[in-house]
């Protein structure tokens, strides 16, 4: 007898492709794609960040001929946004599910200057040899196990960093107690502020391929960029209400 979960049995259309993840799309893809159904968020169209990266770390506003390195581009809305910005993009992915969401997207968008590998990007970062105009870290820093580990392999890509991160703030954070444990490292000495991850089988976890999450204090995330080299450094814009835990949005620069 057939499976009938594995076959199509409606004319191809775009929703299809949408409907192969039902239920488990964060992007909402309805400003580039008229109505399409999929998640709530619009990554593609009106969020803010990859514009400011090509504000701050561009040439007129622009990402034109750039060779950009995306660390964890979920859905691939903001891998969309890079490449309408001129950007030539390479985007690592771990998570399975969200990696073939983007080859989805790549489709059904018309993606041609834009490749989805599927991996460790921190082991990516470790094994290339080839330098980055730009690296676009937006939403991993805070998913990381060593986050200072991750600074020190985007330094020696990149001249240019993009981030958007959550940071430790213990006036304006509404999750489960973190751990602190002091991180003696050979630039100095850190606070990792640690949280096990308990359900990153739900359908709906978008966050690092580890079990363990550690967050830093605002001061020490910028001094760590500033140690590995980054001299230059642009807080964007902050919100320490955000409702997940203050965060900001930062330009780094070798100068």
């Amino acid at each position: 007898m057939a499976d009938f979960n594995k076959f199509e049995l409606r004319a191809p259309a775009a929703q299809n492709l949408i409907d192969i993840f039902s239920g488990k799309w964060a992007s909402d893809l309805s400003s580039v794609y008229p109505g399409l159904k999929a998640g709530a968020i619009d990554l593609f169209v009106s969020d803010p960040r990859p514009l400011l990266a090509a504000q701050y770390l561009g040439a007129n506003e622009r990402l034109q001929d750039m060779e950009v390195l995306e660390l964890g581009p979920l859905e691939g809305g903001h891998t969309y946004r890079l490449e309408q910005l001129g950007a030539f993009v390479t985007a690592v992915e771990a998570n399975r599910e969200a990696y073939l969401k983007c080859l989805l997207v790549k489709e059904l968008l018309n993606l041609r200057n834009s490749s989805f590998l599927l991996g460790d990007f921190s082991l990516f970062l470790e094994e290339t040899d080839k330098n980055f105009d730009l690296i676009f870290a937006s939403g991993v820093l805070y998913h990381m196990p060593d986050p200072l580990r991750l600074v020190e392999l985007i330094a020696k890509r990149t001249g240019k960093c993009f981030v958007w991160s959550h940071y430790f703030d213990p006036d304006h954070y509404p999750w489960p107690k973190r751990t602190a444990r002091r991180v003696k490292h050979r630039l100095g000495n850190f606070t990792y502020y640690e949280l096990e991850h308990r359900d990153m089988n739900d359908c709906k976890f978008w966050g690092g391929n580890k079990p363990v999450a550690s967050w830093l204090s605002k001061d020490e995330m910028l001094s760590a960029f500033r140690l590995f080299g980054f001299e230059k450094i642009e807080v964007i814009e902050e919100q320490r209400d955000h409702p997940n835990g203050a965060c900001m949005s930062f330009a780094a620069r070798r100068i």
